[in-house]
């Protein structure tokens, strides 16, 4: 049969969720299922297909063919990965198929013995890829892959120049056009109109745009409104917008303001192309980072060239790429008219047209690789039609004065060499880096570093380190990790991968967290030796860290980051740019306790109270038993705060008395019992102290806005989700106390209904917080008068003496284990909780990624942010100016791509001396080289006489090392005058200075020769006045 289907046909194959978690939080069930229908062609296996292949296996697809006859070259070793020694002399598709194939067991990873025309024609392919092609070659088979109905990508990599041209067919359907969640918010009015105006609440910004579709849920005064079909908007404000529904039959002029809800909901997109042929004179160019018009005829000048020769032109030969020039402008004037070319920017990348390098294949290969599984799933917006990236910034912009530091040399870095020269890679090679990370970026990094040959030289190494172990999840994005690597750890399996693609790799593995407690492994002299610091991280903490680190040696740090589609960079430089602590985004919203309490109205409301509940049921409360069991003092310390002291002792009396469960059936009963506290007693608790029909003061309804009136749920052992919350609590109870528990839902359903529960009637008397604050002050209030209970309480626990030897099992949250009822629990009992408050159920997939704290990721992302920081290191190595480098920003999901020059420091700028002035940055340092034998006397006065400050204040890490005021500080100073600094930071400080410690930072509080205090950099003094 056709697999050449829309979208929505697709058959739907197993999922294998364990494998594609992460990325099934970016495409979604449905756009994986079309994925693992979709068979892919690709022409070309060099530096930019082997990225390729990569990207598109990784993810899934059902089946790529690999067609390329080039025998493979030492060169093609700087960029394509997985070809060896031996591979040299053999045809690339059969030279790298094996290891291409062993990045996705569920791939059918095969080389095509027939001709490209006619494996298109064939059908077997729904996506053909073409790379290494000329232009005609390219329009030859994109016009077959229209006379099938196959979708056609071209991708090319020359020099620092890439292309993309896409053309998926007549008609191609896009689901979910930028992944974005739909938005959703609460409606403050609707006016009675012919067409209504929505005002939403002002505690956030709709964030529709005009032609944005949304319907209606949940409004009680006219609830026709939540029946209607989802309606487009017209963007009047950022709280409101217009929508063609006729309101009038709300009574003229009134409004409806009893709340409700206005959901986004996306609509399908059909998206048209055309033929190559039909674009080349007419170019449709999305974002191009540069001059479009300029590098489409760079890109043509230079497929006409290689027609015509053969090849691309010598990079040590200005006549060969003059002739490019030429024909670019040619092309330009009589073809495109009126557009004026950027000659300088054509000759420069013109030059470099022959080489391909790994960075740069590795952020093409991203961008291109998204596309061909955007073709292959229907999701997200595809380029339309050319997209370029031009790497020019990466050489100077003057031509070579010489063109001998560029010719080949017969190495597998050849390639680099002609684009950067030999010195240049000779510098690349005996750099000294620090990876922190070897997860999916730090795999890519490891990737490129090989391939450039960083470090490779006698002087140059790359330390790697990452505290991780594999995961199977990790191996949909974690390239360099196969199955039988699941369990070891992270940082030497990459390493080790790394090294196979290039022997001469220098890299060294450390399964060390970067942090204050590593500091005596990443000393001074660690330090001293890197020439930047290169961050694959999934956390702000430890990219901070590294931070001020990188602050305090004056090093650079080069940090990317993904989340799904979306990709950044950022280039740390010492004295030219900010930090990266210098701009942060701001802190997640926590959520009320409030709102968590008693007023949920979101799914993530009652997914965290879930993940609270597990936290509390099944590792709080063995923590608490096994500290009552083993610490001594316990009880003593539990006294010191009342709050905590009841609630603990209640829970330790239940958890070794009554409710101390000696068989799986007891964990049942408990279960039951649990469920009806929570989801019945709790609730009818609640809407007894706070009523439905409840008004405040001035007779406005409580229960509207975000408060929903929730109502009590009764047990049925038919209802599936109370089951699943029965069998996963009580499992989890069964394990807390080493009990043997059963997956058996019959078991189960029976001893559920033999429970006893408790008969329950809820108080009027019983006081519900209305907010945090009344929250906060009842819980003061429940300290008063419970003395007497404390000592029942104390007094009725067993002695721990009683149960030596006895112990709880603590549940730690995972949720990648399916076998381990976590994500059961949480799931279960979140949408029990839902259920009481009539919000819409999450499926146990959506309820792992929020419980989990999941951040989406794909293969395509990361590829290219690690591409686009291995492209700022030439720069650095090269020594660049500020304006050549760049911050970049992608979001492949609408194929943007921007680029922005980052922002220098902040200055300061101090009056010291009178008529003398201080400006600094946060990467200054005061400098003091007086000799490590200089005592706090000296120290003081230096500071005087150089800058006319007087030191107040001295402190080193948490120390105080010396101060002017309080008690006693005259009689203390006396002494510590009389002590070097040295002594002063040992004595005083009671620290222990490393062996070899170059200098040693301090802070300090000053004031001026006026008596006016003034902030001054930290203070750097040098023990050794040589350095």
């Amino acid at each position: 049969s056709d697999s050449r289907m829309e979208p929505k046909a697709a058959k739907k194959a197993k999922i294998d969720e364990s494998l594609y978690s992460r990325q099934l939080y970016v495409y979604g069930h449905d756009a994986q299922h079309r994925m693992q229908e979709a068979n892919i062609l690709l022409l070309g296996l060099g530096g930019l297909g082997v990225e390729l292949a990569k990207n598109i296996i990784l993810a899934g697809v059902k089946s790529v063919g690999l067609l390329d006859r080039t025998v493979v070259e030492k060169r093609h070793r700087g960029s394509q990965f997985y070809l060896s020694k031996e591979n040299v002399g053999q045809k690339r598709d059969v030279a790298c198929r094996v290891q291409l194939a062993d990045l996705n067991g569920y791939v059918d990873v095969h080389v095509v013995k027939s001709s490209a025309k006619d494996a298109i024609d064939s059908k077997r392919y729904n996506v053909v890829v073409a790379t290494e092609m000329t232009l005609k070659q390219q329009v030859d088979v994109n016009n077959l892959c229209r006379k099938v109905g196959a979708k056609f990508i071209s991708a090319d990599l020359r020099g620092l120049l890439g292309s993309i041209f896409v053309d998926l067919g007549p008609r191609h359907i896009v689901s979910d056009i930028d992944g974005e969640r739909p938005k959703r918010s609460l409606i403050k009015e609707i006016t009675a109109a012919e067409e209504a105006v929505v005002t939403v609440a002002e505690s956030n910004r709709h964030g529709l745009s005009t032609g944005d579709f949304v319907r209606f849920e949940e409004i009680k005064d006219f609830p026709s409104l939540n029946s209607l079909e989802a309606k487009p908007i017209k963007y009047m404000g950022p709280f409101k917008f217009s929508v063609k529904v006729d309101t009038r039959h709300m009574r003229s002029g009134s409004k409806s303001t009893s709340g409700g809800y206005v959901q986004q909901v996306k609509q399908p997109k059909e998206f048209k192309f055309l033929p190559l042929e039909k674009c080349v004179k007419n170019p449709k160019i999305a974002s191009d980072m540069g001059d479009g018009k300029t590098l489409h005829s760079l890109s043509y000048a230079l497929s006409e060239y290689k027609e015509k020769s053969g090849k691309y032109p010598d990079p040590t030969s200005p006549k060969e790429v003059q002739e490019v020039v030429s024909i670019a402008e040619k092309f330009a004037n009589e073809v495109l008219k009126e557009v004026k070319l950027d000659s300088k920017k054509i000759w420069k990348l013109a030059r470099t047209a022959k080489a391909v390098i790994g960075p740069l294949a590795a952020v093409v290969g991203g961008i291109a690789g998204q596309e061909v599984l955007k073709a292959a799933s229907g999701k997200f917006s595809p380029i339309s039609q050319f997209l370029y990236y031009s790497a020019e910034k990466c050489i100077p912009d003057s031509p070579p004065t010489s063109f001998k530091d560029y010719e080949p040399q017969g190495s597998r870095y050849d390639d680099y060499i002609s684009i950067f020269g030999s010195k240049v890679q000779a510098a690349v090679q005996n750099l000294n880096i620090f990876l922190v990370g070897a997860g999916a970026i730090g795999c890519e990094m490891l990737k490129n570093f090989s391939m450039m040959g960083l470090g490779s030289a006698k002087d140059g190494k790359v330390t790697v380190t990452d505290m991780d172990t594999i995961e199977k999840s990790n191996l949909n994005r974690q390239f360099l990790f196969r199955p039988r690597d699941v369990g070891s750890a992270k940082s030497e399996t990459a390493a080790k991968a790394a090294k196979a693609i290039n022997s001469s790799f220098n890299v060294i593995a450390h399964t060390h967290r970067v942090g204050s407690e590593t500091e005596n492994i990443y000393n001074p002299e660690f330090w001293s030796k890197l020439d930047a610091v290169v961050t694959a991280l999934d956390n702000v903490q430890a990219r901070l860290y590294l931070d001020n680190q990188c602050i305090f040696y004056y090093k650079p740090m080069f940090d990317s980051g993904t989340l799904g589609t979306k990709g950044n960079t950022q280039v740390v430089l010492p004295s030219l740019t900010e930090s990266y602590g210098s701009s942060q985004d701001p802190p997640e919203d926590s959520i009320p306790l409030c709102t968590l309490h008693n007023f949920p109205y979101k799914i993530e409301h009652t997914i965290q109270w879930a993940r609270d509940k597990f936290e509390g049921l099944f590792k709080n409360v063995p923590e608490t038993v096994n500290s009552y069991l083993t610490e001594e003092k316990y009880l003593e310390k539990l006294a010191e705060d009342p709050n905590e002291e009841i609630k603990s002792l209640e829970l330790l009396n239940l958890s070794l008395g009554k409710d101390k469960p000696l068989s799986f059936e007891d964990c049942i009963h408990w279960a039951r019992r649990v469920f009806e506290v929570e989801f019945n007693n709790k609730i009818l608790q609640l809407i007894t102290a706070l009523p439905p029909d409840k008004v405040d003061a001035d007779g406005n309804p409580f229960w509207t806005g975000h408060k929903r009136p929730p109502k009590p749920i009764k047990f049925d052992a038919n209802n599936p989700l109370h089951i699943e919350f029965i069998l996963a609590t009580a499992n989890l109870r069964a394990k807390v106390y080493g009990l043997a528990g059963s997956r058996q839902k019959a078991v189960t359903e029976k001893e559920a209904l033999k429970a006893v529960v408790p008969e329950f009637t809820p108080s009027k008397a019983v006081k519900v917080a209305k907010d945090d604050e009344e929250m906060k002050k009842m819980m003061e209030e429940e300290t008063t008068g419970i003395e007497k209970k404390l000592k029942s309480l104390r007094d009725s626990l067993p002695k721990p003496s009683s149960l030596t030897g006895y112990k709880l099992t603590v549940e730690h949250f995972e949720k990648d284990d399916p076998t381990n009822f976590h994500v059961d629990f949480v799931t279960a009992c979140s949408n029990l909780r839902a259920s009481n408050y009539e919000i819409k159920t999450a499926s146990k997939h959506k309820t792992k990624q929020i419980a989990g704290k999941i951040i989406p990721a794909i293969a395509t992302t990361t590829a290219l942010v690690s591409g686009l920081v291995c492209l700022e290191i030439y720069k650095r190595v090269q020594d660049f100016k500020l304006e050549a480098f760049s911050n970049s920003y992608a979001n492949l999901a609408i194929s943007h791509i921007t680029a922005s020059e980052p922002f220098q420091p902040a200055y300061k700028e101090i009056e010291i001396k009178k008529g003398k002035k201080m400006k600094f940055s946060l990467w200054d340092k005061v400098e003091v080289k007086i000799g490590a034998t200089a005592t706090l006397k000296e120290f003081c006065e230096h500071f005087e006489e150089k800058l006319g400050l007087q030191i107040c204040m001295l402190s080193y890490g948490q120390a105080l090392l010396y101060s002017q005021f309080g008690f006693m500080a005259k009689k203390k100073n006396k002494l510590r005058f009389k002590m070097t600094m040295p002594e002063l930071i040992e004595t005083v400080g009671k620290l222990t200075l490393p062996k070899g410690l170059p200098f040693v930072m301090f802070e300090a509080m000053v004031t001026t020769e006026d008596d006016e205090d003034v902030d001054i950099p930290s203070i750097r003094f040098w023990l050794k006045t040589d350095s």
